[in-house]
């Protein structure tokens, strides 16, 4: 692409996907509440380590980046008119957590975002010295005493919450909508101050390394540079998958999960990031083309296919929740995925821009992308 603004809408429209796959896990089972060792068996497992070792953990983090990445080209606007817009992306965020899927990322987003931009104005060396800072912290204080005290004791295994297991089975299985709504205001309001914490050492480092690297110009120099490119991402990448496999190789033990999850993950993520700002800055227009009404639109389709997922997984529709298997569910977000460009095609012939012209002047209006 050869505008930034294009290759952001490539992006996002791109991202879109493996955060279909990471919230179909949720779709799909009691996720943040099982042991998939001792859940899935057999072909069902296998095919989840293929989805988790190149997604899992590794999606939020490079939204992260993403958004970091984007609120440094749009610095311009002013910080109270992006403060205008990380509010209405929190509460849409927050609204869609209610009623549609408690597991939304958007409400932790937008609150790091709103942080992000204390460091908006700032020198490149600002963000980037402060991501590394609280990513040390994070690894030295959260994870690595964990992973000392756990790792070849017998505590390090992780087991099934069942009383949770059967509670959200039951829920969404259910036709109940109004139960449905209070279990998803339980999850979302559950420990709101381990979530911000949390947010602040796993979300934040990241959006802020995004900011940095925008403001390096990183997009230019990957884009004179295709060598160093590709070097940087098959460094970033298989490093990050390698770590990763630690996981599987450990049978998902706590101290092997820690690790793959608050290091192999994020470095993953960081070599995506490289990867899709490359290919955005060499991919042929009519290629890129093909996925600017998406990237425009990426809020507005990313809501509406929500809308459908409930419908599909949930008791008051076709019931999937819990009986569905990992490949099905990757073949479900494959589906959605395609009619999210389909819908943002549609979107731009009607010269509609979706939720986004609220706050963003960045969706492709009058049909012209």
């Amino acid at each position: 692409m050869k505008t930034e603004e294009g290759s952001i809408r490539f992006i996002l429209a791109i991202t879109l996907f493996p955060v279909l796959l990471m919230n179909g896990m949720y779709y799909m089972m009691p996720f943040d509440a099982i042991n998939v060792y001792e859940y899935l068996s057999g072909d069902a497992l296998s095919s989840y380590h293929l989805v988790n070792i190149f997604t899992g953990s590794a999606v939020i983090p490079l939204v992260a980046l993403i958004t970091g990445y984007m609120l440094n080209h749009w610095r311009d606007r002013g910080i109270p008119d992006l403060v205008k817009i990380t509010i209405t992306v929190f509460l849409a965020g927050s609204l869609q957590s209610v009623f549609i899927f408690a597991w939304d990322f958007l409400p932790g987003l937008a609150l790091t975002a709103l942080v992000g931009l204390i460091f908006l104005k700032s020198k490149w060396f600002v963000p980037m010295i402060s991501a590394v800072l609280l990513f040390a912290f994070h690894m030295a204080v959260n994870v690595l005493p964990d992973i000392l005290e756990n790792i070849g004791s017998p505590t390090d295994k992780m087991y099934s919450a069942i009383q949770t297991v059967n509670e959200q089975t039951s829920v969404y299985r259910s036709s109940d909508y109004f139960a449905i709504i209070s279990k998803n205001i339980e999850i979302f309001t559950g420990d709101i101050p381990g979530t911000v914490y949390a947010l602040l050492f796993t979300v934040l480092p990241w959006l802020l390394f995004g900011m940095a690297l925008a403001k390096l110009g990183i997009r230019e120099l990957l884009g004179a540079n295709h060598i160093l490119a590709v070097a940087m991402f098959i460094t970033l990448a298989g490093g990050g998958l390698a770590l990763k496999l630690i996981q599987v190789v450990t049978l998902g033990t706590y101290s092997g999960t820690l690790l793959a999850d608050n290091f192999g993950g994020p470095v993953l993520a960081l070599g995506y990031f490289i990867l899709l700002l490359f290919i955005s800055g060499v991919i042929p227009g009519k290629a890129g083309a093909l996925f600017a009404p998406l990237g425009g639109r990426v809020l507005t389709m990313y809501i509406a296919g929500n809308i459908l997922l409930i419908f599909i997984f949930y008791g008051i529709g076709f019931t999937a929740y819990g009986d569905i298997s990992i490949l099905s569910m990757v073949l479900v977000m494959a589906a959605v995925y395609v009619l999210s460009i389909a819908g943002g095609f549609l979107f731009r012939k009607a010269g509609a821009g979706g939720i986004e012209t609220l706050f963003a002047d960045n969706s492709d209006q009058s049909g012209k992308n």
